[in-house]
């Protein structure tokens, strides 16, 4: 099933903890960005803006409120590339992992069922009633 950008972030948030099945790059990229540029504003403005503190608890509360949809959005991620949820560990290699898992996040899921589910791509057929 094809979506916009505001249709991957919303199914992000509704499979919150949903650490099984498959994510397309559609679902999994806009609640990655969106969470990585919430911690850029955090550090970028820490110590420019005046004030700051009511602007960082929220960009904070925001942030921490999308680690887990984030989470689980990466080990559904790597679940369409056919690869283990324990993976993500390779980010305990400094800049190679780093770099390895944002390659894999790129990669084109399985097409067709894999270990971990339907392919999310494919279009959906109403059942004969």
């Amino acid at each position: 099933m094809k979506m916009n950008v505001f249709e991957g972030i919303v199914t992000a948030f509704e499979r919150y903890a949903e650490f099984r099945g498959r994510s397309s790059r559609m679902e999994f990229f806009p609640i990655y960005i969106m969470s990585h540029l919430l911690m850029a504003l955090y550090f970028l403005f820490e110590n420019y803006i005046e004030g700051f503190d009511v602007i960082a608890f929220i960009i904070q509360f925001l942030f921490i409120g999308s680690l887990i949809p984030m989470l689980a959005a990466q080990v559904r991620r790597l679940h369409d590339i056919d690869k283990e949820g324990s993976s993500i560990y390779v980010l305990i290699i400094p800049v190679v992992g780093l770099i390895t898992l944002i390659v894999w996040f790129c990669r084109r899921g399985t097409v067709g069922d894999n270990r971990f589910g339907p392919d999310p791509l494919a279009p959906v057929v109403p059942e004969a009633g």
